[in-house]
């Protein structure tokens, strides 16, 4: 899962986990404690088809206005502005996500209060939903991981793995800032910040998790994506 001192290793199915993770394996197996300095997800019971969903659209321009998420939680709804300027990839391929249904009905399935919120690939049985084609890593676009953000969760080890999971940070963590070309330094790619619903946030990372089947930090109530809407 995901480490405090700044290793994001999410979940990415078939990839195998984050630098600092174990191999992949099924969630009985896997050890989901990362090395400092990634963020990861335990691996999935099998690997999620890449094939089943399109390709995402081509990056809108920047002339146009910047797509308004709204995430109806079972705890509340949480507004996100995305960046389509510094990030337009990765916000097209959010919104395509989100436009084909691709999160509703997915749980937040990591919770590491005081660091980052984990979300975006799996239903209440801990089933991966398919998924698209890996995207480049815009994490030199200058944005930061700082509280209140949204980036995109990845394969520590390749920095353009990046798919449907996302992740919202709870604290400032500049651990997971870019700093160089090589994978280690790539950083992770934030592409938006919440406008609305901090509170709710606030409330999501304090509710208890427990180890299940490979998920160190599950929470023990669900927390669930009821629906992802784009505002405009």
């Amino acid at each position: 899962m995901l480490a405090r001192a700044g290793t994001i290793c999410l979940i990415i199915g078939s990839l195998s986990l984050l630098s600092g993770c174990s191999k992949e394996s099924t969630p009985d197996t896997a050890s989901a404690t990362p090395a400092a300095g990634s963020v990861t997800s335990p691996a999935s019971p099998g690997a999620p088809s890449t094939a089943a969903l399109p390709r995402p659209r081509p990056a809108a321009t920047a002339e146009l206005p910047d797509p308004v998420i709204t995430m109806h939680t079972s705890l509340g709804d949480i507004v996100i502005k995305l960046n389509q300027k510094r990030a337009p990839r990765t916000v097209s391929n959010f919104v395509d996500y989100a436009l084909t249904r691709h999160y509703d009905g997915t749980i937040f399935h990591q919770i590491d209060t005081g660091y980052v919120l984990l979300g975006g690939s799996y239903n209440e049985k801990l089933q991966t939903k398919p998924v698209r084609y890996p995207i480049v890593n815009e994490s030199n676009n200058g944005l930061k991981n700082v509280r209140g953000t949204i980036a995109m969760a990845r394969n520590a080890a390749d920095p353009n793995s990046a798919t449907s999971q996302f992740f919202f940070n709870l604290a400032d963590n500049p651990a997971l800032d870019r700093k160089g070309d090589r994978p280690e330094d790539a950083g992770y790619c934030v592409f938006g910040e919440v406008v609305q619903g901090l509170d709710v946030l606030e409330k999501i990372s304090q509710v208890r998790t427990a180890s299940v089947k490979g998920f160190d930090k599950l929470p023990t109530q669900t927390v669930k994506l009821n629906a992802v809407g784009v505002v405009r």
